[in-house]
């Protein structure tokens, strides 16, 4: 009898286990995911010019995924007419087996 519950008792530490490294694996992927888009973004405002048309695409294509995009633009000389412009990609991490839920932001640049 002893030894069931010792048995029992260490399969349900490694489900316990397998459930955490499951969750955190699933995040990771999440982030990865999260920073590809934002990169697919920097490469599509680089190559339209910095088109509004574009720009809004993106925007409602952030939305539907579940991310907030912010896309700050400025023109930094005057005299060629170059512009960049500040991506902040805002997503949710979230591992609700450790109570562990955050927002973060990922950034770039495109020039």
């Amino acid at each position: 009898m002893k030894y069931i519950i010792e048995v029992f008792s260490v399969l349900l530490l490694l489900v316990l286990q397998l459930t955490v490294c499951v969750a955190v694996v699933s995040v990771g992927a999440q982030v990865a995911a999260a920073k590809e888009y934002k990169a697919q973004v920097v490469a599509e405002l680089e190559n339209s010019n910095f088109n509004p048309v574009v720009i809004a695409g993106c925007k409602e294509q952030a939305e539907a995924l579940g991310y907030e995009l912010e896309i700050v633009p400025c023109v930094y000389d005057d005299t060629y007419a170059r512009q960049i412009a500040e991506v902040r990609l805002t997503y949710h991490y979230q591992i609700p087996l450790l109570g562990v839920s955050q927002e973060r932001v990922a950034r770039g640049i495109a020039r």
